[in-house]
């Protein structure tokens, strides 16, 4: 069923198929585990497939950030260019095995202090530059970022603050979590040199371009037609994964430069990106969509939030830094609530067209120490993998019904080309 194109006859099967994954870090291991489920069940029910892939049934796969590196392994080709280069399960094991080096968890692997503020002026220096940064890049009022930084100034000199703590918060401050070269390095060695144009089936991978200021969407069926946007597959996947404070953004060049940061920026839920692109690039002439829509876990937030007796005290400060749980209200806001609204509008979209039974939306209830994007922890992990589990046995019967659905699709489409 892979390469789908906009010149496909409509006897190639009533659906459309899409599946989408949304970010979420270290929580991809999550529809990871329905994935794995859902391709034993294609493998087992397909007798006419027993090698089956996700690949094989699905016209488009769509992801974002940890769901964009996950779309790549599902699609990306191995060397005799026929099948994937993973299986749904290696997928899990990827996440095992790379995520604490991709995470980081201890105190010296995460501080190299040393070399980040060698001296006072180092630091002054530092500091000067992101100064320089704000101004160009923020309508921020002159004197309250003259007041900021000489704040900030005062709290990394300050003698009687002990020296870890100082060099902590400048590195909180000044620079992103991880410095994503292990990142890099494990995708490209993943990966390789593949290009987009290369995937077995088409792809969409969203991300934002910090430069242009605006949402790129790279997708494999737009690189096939136009040179600049057949990027490198693994670099598409560190684009799309470079989330705001936790990584740098990330430069490359094709026929032209791109400077890319998390994908998540722009939709975390790529699922009605997905359905866009669908529409622009495929003549649908009546045919149904069918969606499988991977969350990577939702965290109960109720109560996080409290506005208390006094509502005026929720300034710039309190809506990027609540200090009662060490959150975020407006990065949070921004990031669920998107998250929240794209499936209310699928939803309604697939309500409205008479769609219901083939609108698929798998998500699974966390905890909120659950929910860390980048906990690597090795009992975090193995708690990650039983929460997936727990969520594809949840779901076992509609995972079966979708699996019998996107065979018979697959069937009548060969029955088509050999008519």
């Amino acid at each position: 069923m892979g390469n789908a194109s906009s010149s496909e006859p409509e006897n190639q099967g009533d659906f459309i198929t899409i599946l989408s994954i949304d970010g979420g870090g270290v929580r991809g291991i999550i529809p990871s585990e329905v994935l794995c489920a859902l391709e034993s069940k294609l493998q087992k029910l397909d007798v006419e497939n027993k090698d089956a892939r996700i690949a094989d049934y699905f016209d488009f796969i769509a992801g974002t950030s940890t769901g964009g590196l996950m779309t790549a392994m599902l699609t990306t080709p191995n060397a005799d260019k026929r099948r994937p280069l993973f299986e749904a399960k290696d997928i899990v094991k990827f996440y095992l095995e790379k995520s604490p080096l991709i995470f980081p968890q201890t105190t010296e692997q995460l501080l190299e202090d040393d070399q980040l503020f060698p001296d006072e002026a180092a630091m002054n220096s530092l500091l000067d530059e992101a100064t320089k940064h704000i101004q160009l890049c923020y309508n921020i009022n002159h004197q309250i970022l003259d007041s900021l930084i000489a704040t900030l100034r005062y709290l990394l000199t300050c003698k009687w603050i002990p020296n870890f703590i100082r060099k902590r918060l400048g590195r909180t401050l000044l620079f992103p979590k991880y410095d994503g070269v292990k990142l890099r390095d494990l995708v490209s060695e993943e990966i390789g040199q593949k290009l987009l144009s290369d995937a077995l089936t088409d792809v969409i991978i969203p991300t934002f371009d910090i430069k242009l200021f605006k949402p790129i969407i790279f997708s494999s069926l737009k690189a096939k037609r136009d040179k600049s946007m057949d990027a490198r597959t693994a670099d598409v996947c560190v684009g799309t994964s470079a989330a705001p404070s936790y990584f740098p953004p990330h430069f490359f060049k094709t026929t032209v430069d791109f400077n890319l940061a998390d994908g998540g920026l722009e939709a975390n839920n790529p699922s009605l990106v997905a359905v866009c692109e669908v529409m622009k690039e495929h003549k649908i002439n009546g045919r149904k969509l069918l969606i499988l829509s991977l969350g990577t876990g939702e965290a109960d937030q109720s109560d996080r939030y409290v506005v208390g007796d006094d509502p005026s005290k929720w300034g710039l400060l309190r809506w990027l830094w609540y200090s009662e749980n060490n959150g975020s209200p407006l990065i949070d806001i921004l990031t669920t609530a998107s998250d929240e609204m794209i499936s209310t509008y699928i939803s309604t979209i697939f309500q409205y067209c008479g769609w219901e039974e083939n609108y698929y939306r798998l998500q699974a209830a966390l905890k909120l120490s659950e929910a860390k994007m980048d906990d690597a922890r090795p009992e975090n992990l193995k708690n990650l993998v039983k929460i997936g589990e727990d969520l594809a046995t949840k779901h076992d019967d509609e995972l079966e019904a979708l699996a019998l659905k996107l065979i018979e699709n697959r069937n009548a489409r060969e029955l088509g080309k050999k008519a």
